[in-house]
């Protein structure tokens, strides 16, 4: 048995992370009475390194409340 569909679990959580990420944001324009300025695709490609920078910490605090 290959252990090859493990390989793939990482790319969906940071895609799931950021769909979040991206849905919050929207939501928090929407507060104030704002139309968001992008797309989920603009979105990504303009705030892709702290994207990144957040998951990190995101997994980090992950596994600090872990029993």
């Amino acid at each position: 048995m290959t252990h090859q569909h493990n390989a793939a679990t990482r790319p969906r959580r940071f895609r799931v992370f950021v769909t979040n990420q991206y849905y919050a944001n929207r939501d928090e324009y929407f507060a104030h009475g704002q139309q968001q300025p992008y797309t989920f695709d603009e979105y990504v490609t303009q705030h892709l390194s702290l994207l990144k920078q957040q998951y990190k910490q995101h997994l980090q605090h992950s596994a600090a409340s872990r029993p």
